[in-house]
């Protein structure tokens, strides 16, 4: 890589540009998508009708020109959009199979059951394998502590790995599992050593990632103070990149789902840090 330096460079409104690194590509998008941000956002007051979970990201997609969807796709003709958090995500992607799906083959064949044999309910998925949460009335959930980590395996007995074929996958082990709970579980978990409970196929999960990053690439919206001053840009990344850093605990999985509600919540994150170690622009 050539050595990093600073450069300045002049466009629309003499916005001053500072890049990380010597070579940089400035199509028509990109100038379109600092434009907008210079005059939707920077230094704006955020405006929210009303306050909740993901209100200041739908402003911000607004000011960005961004309609809300749910296409796998870059929010802006190959740029994904991402707001300035402690952990960023990549997206909700819900896996191929989990072992509360009725149609599940891929689990029924790894963990040697007949078709059909094991039918359980959602709700059945989170009492096995999630917890109470005293604060909202004792409702189950599968998030927080009981949500498996790469390559380790957690107090519930779980575990996330990449099989041979770049399948991700989520695994239960009884014998690891320190709960007493355990003891009223039924069968099926406990003669098998490793039950594969949620997999996302390599073909689904590529691409999702390739789809989203591997265009043009990504640009954060960065505060200083309480409102929004630089935008910064990162290069466009593939799915490797996303195992590579799944595998070195950089990428989580971080589950929210919970029990009265159909939404499976299956969230990818990271630090900001991560992000930040990508970002050769900033305007």
């Amino acid at each position: 890589m050539a050595e990093k330096q600073k450069i300045k460079i002049r466009v629309k409104k003499k916005i001053k540009i500072t890049v990380k690194q010597q070579t940089i590509t400035t199509d028509e998008t990109k100038q379109r998508i600092i434009q907008l941000f210079y005059d939707n956002v920077k230094g704006k007051e955020i405006l929210l009708k009303k306050s909740h979970c993901g209100s200041e990201g739908q402003w911000l997609e607004q000011q960005m020109g961004v309609k809300s969807n749910s296409k796998n796709a870059p929010d802006v003709d190959g740029y994904e959009l991402k707001k300035e958090s402690p952990k960023i995500t990549f997206g909700d992607f819900s896996a191929s199979e989990y072992l509360f799906k009725q149609q599940k083959p891929l689990i029924d064949q790894f963990n040697e059951w007949e078709t059909g044999l094991v039918d359980i309910t959602r709700d059945d998925f989170m009492h096995y394998f999630g917890a109470p949460n005293p604060k909202k009335h004792g409702r189950y959930s599968w998030s927080g502590q009981c949500v498996p980590t790469y390559g380790q395996w957690n107090t519930f007995g779980q575990v996330m790995k990449f099989n041979d074929n770049n399948d991700l996958c989520i695994y239960y082990s009884f014998d690891r599992d320190t709960r007493p709970i355990k003891t009223k579980f039924p069968v099926f978990l406990k003669e098998t050593n490793e039950v594969l409970i949620a997999i996302w196929t390599f073909d689904k999960l590529s691409h999702h990632i390739n789809n989203k990053f591997n265009q043009k690439g990504f640009f954060v919206c960065k505060k200083i103070g309480g409102k929004y001053e630089k935008i910064c840009f990162g290069p466009p990344f593939n799915f490797s990149y996303f195992i590579k850093n799944m595998k070195n605990g950089l990428i989580i999985f971080d589950s929210g789902m919970y029990t009265g509600n159909t939404r499976n919540y299956s969230q990818f994150r990271s630090s900001s840090k991560v992000w930040d170690s990508m970002i050769t622009e900033e305007y």
